[in-house]
């Protein structure tokens, strides 16, 4: 079992806005020195109020949740600590707090650090609602998911105790969802509590059928019931319902995120697919088909060599052919994945894609590789 030793850490503001500033009337034992932590607080010093952090005792309830957790997480033996990222709310006070926890931890000489950092989480923030829910906890998941992709899964644990509620909630469902332990102190706790990793499976059937909306939510684009067309109604636990000019749309919300990038950390390349044996070059029969489309199959059958062959399909209901885009689809008791494609004049066509592997695994994170790949592309006649 590896050790961990990359620490994920949501942080919140309350030791400059709760504990610091208002000394020396706290419900707890003053430090030796506060007036001069006062002072440094006053005066936004923030390598003077780190050094002056450093002369109390590290789990003092004055040093803050952030400071408390990382300390005890090291002494009870939960990390091998290495690597240290804070992830601070797009405030004032959430980067201040984040100046401080970086110059203190940084000089923190005993613990042998590598990185310590912290990362401004863009729209996590309590001056907008909308923006905090659209944005701002979609964004920490997106931003935990580069870090754990950065140190790798096996190697990160969460310490989701700071921050505002709804944050703290969210990186502790995806510490879950993405196998990691999760740590959380609260204030009147002795001691901080786990979140084991739990042995749940996840089901990729969702994302492998909607494969193509998803591609485009993520982007943070806004889609109405028209534009979705056929979906499994599973799809909506995953997207949040927006009023826009007095038109109800979906995007992508905080759990999708979550789904996405556990999808992605578990998944970075596709689990059994390998090169295919006796590949078949994609030909059309007749010319009955978008300008475009044989160069485009070819292209996408030359550059990915676990694909066996492509084939055309039925291409009547030219209104469902939206542009490049790929989903798995039910055929009977099989899943088959199907691209469309449609040319500069709006003429469209299916076809099929067949891999080495389709397993259901497999079919998922092709269709998904494959839409983030090809989907933005213009049509190739236009090119």
């Amino acid at each position: 079992m590896h050790q961990r030793h990359a620490l994920l850490c949501t942080a919140g503001t309350s030791l400059l806005e709760t504990n610091l500033s208002r000394l020396p009337h706290v419900p707890f034992e003053l430090p030796p020195r506060w007036e001069a932590l006062k002072e440094a607080l006053d005066a936004g010093q923030w390598h003077r109020l780190a050094r002056e952090l450093l002369q109390i005792d590290p789990m003092h309830r004055l040093c803050g949740a952030e400071i408390n957790t990382v300390q005890e997480s090291i002494q009870r033996g939960r990390v091998a600590l290495r690597h240290l990222i804070f992830l601070v709310s797009d405030t004032e006070r959430g980067r201040q707090t984040g100046e401080v926890l970086t110059h203190y931890f940084r000089a923190r000489r005993d613990l042998h650090l590598q990185t310590v950092e912290y990362d401004v989480v863009e729209g996590l923030q309590d001056a907008d609602p909308k923006r905090f829910r659209s944005q701002g906890l979609r964004n920490l998941v997106r931003r935990i998911g580069h870090w754990v992709r950065h140190f790798g899964r096996e190697y990160v644990a969460i310490d989701a105790t700071g921050g505002y509620k709804a944050q703290i909630a969210v990186a502790v469902l995806l510490g879950q969802a993405m196998d990691l332990p999760v740590f959380y102190k609260h204030e009147r706790f002795n001691q901080i509590i786990d979140f084991p990793p739990l042995p749940v499976t996840f089901d990729w059937e969702v994302l492998a059928q909607h494969a193509d909306l998803l591609h485009l939510l993520v982007r943070g684009e806004l889609l109405s019931r028209d534009e979705m067309g056929d979906f499994d109604e599973r799809l909506l636990v995953l997207l949040n319902e927006v009023e826009v000019d007095g038109q109800l749309l979906y995007e992508l919300s905080a759990t999708g995120q979550v789904y996405l990038e556990a999808f992605w950390v578990r998944y970075p390349r596709a689990p059994h697919l390998t090169p295919a044996e006796n590949r078949e070059p994609p030909r059309l029969r007749s010319h009955q088909y978008p300008a475009g489309l044989e160069k485009h199959l070819y292209r996408i059958w030359e550059q990915n060599d676990w694909i066996t062959r492509i084939y055309a399909l039925d291409y009547s209901g030219q209104q469902g052919i939206r542009g490049v885009r790929f989903r798995v689809q039910k055929q009977g008791d099989t899943s088959l994945l199907v691209g469309t494609y449609r040319d500069h004049k709006g003429f469209g066509a299916r076809f099929a894609i067949r891999l080495s592997d389709e397993a259901p695994e497999n079919l998922a994170w092709a269709a998904e590789y494959l839409n983030r790949c090809y989907g933005d592309l213009p049509p190739e006649d236009s090119q």
